[in-house]
């Protein structure tokens, strides 16, 4: 060999957080959803979905045991240069709005972001297995199998669009993805269930009433 010291470098890019949840986590996640108020949040979200309701923290409690870790553990591994630096001095982060989304078949969510820092997404209920959905026969001879799944956008090094999916079932229950805001994402139909699917979102934001003071 005619070379050495070959290094593949790879340059420093944001990622996402991959967590299973605590069952005590949940039991208060699922105790939220069963109390909560029924009030409307998809005027202001993307997804072509039946119901979307808005949920309560009570007593910050998801924000102090999972959330706020979430985002001392994101900017450990990544940096905090995924924070917009005009507003970071002196300002400090709150959970913005908690959602629930009851998501039926054929109903989908496309390409978007959110507004803030940090998102994030927790799977409640998955009535369904991907591997039924991918062996559907108008899916299974695709070269871009989909059904059913969450998927991650975003631009490689040369400019081309690349995505990441998560394939869904029954185990996914209880995962939680704690991504950038700006992080494009979609939600693909389900088709071999009558059932819902049901999940938790959230934006975090910097507290404006900080800058204010």
């Amino acid at each position: 060999m005619m070379m050495k010291d070959i290094k593949a470098l790879v340059p420093p890019n944001f990622g996402w957080l991959q967590m299973k949840l605590d069952p005590i986590v949940m039991k208060r996640i699922n105790k939220y959803i069963k109390d909560h108020k029924k009030i409307s949040h998809n005027h202001k979200l993307a997804g072509n979905i039946t119901k979307s309701n808005l949920l309560e923290d009570k007593d910050n409690w998801l924000w102090s045991n999972v959330l706020y870790p979430c985002v001392t553990e994101y900017t450990h591994h990544f940096g905090e240069r995924v924070i917009n630096g005009v507003l970071t001095k002196d300002c400090r982060f709150v959970l913005n709005s908690l959602w629930v989304n009851f998501q039926k078949k054929y109903e989908f969510n496309p390409v978007h972001d959110h507004g803030g820092v940090f998102s994030f997404v927790i799977w409640i209920k998955i009535p369904f297995d991907y591997k039924k959905e991918k062996n559907l026969p108008f899916v299974k001879h695709s070269n871009s199998v989909k059904a059913a799944d969450f998927e991650f956008l975003y631009n490689d090094i040369l400019g081309r669009l690349t995505t990441f999916n998560y394939t869904l079932d029954k185990s996914k229950e209880g995962d939680m993805l704690f991504f950038p805001a700006v992080l494009n994402h979609q939600v693909y139909p389900f088709y071999t269930s009558d059932k819902e699917r049901i999940s938790v979102s959230g934006n975090i934001s910097l507290n404006p009433e900080d800058i204010i003071r």
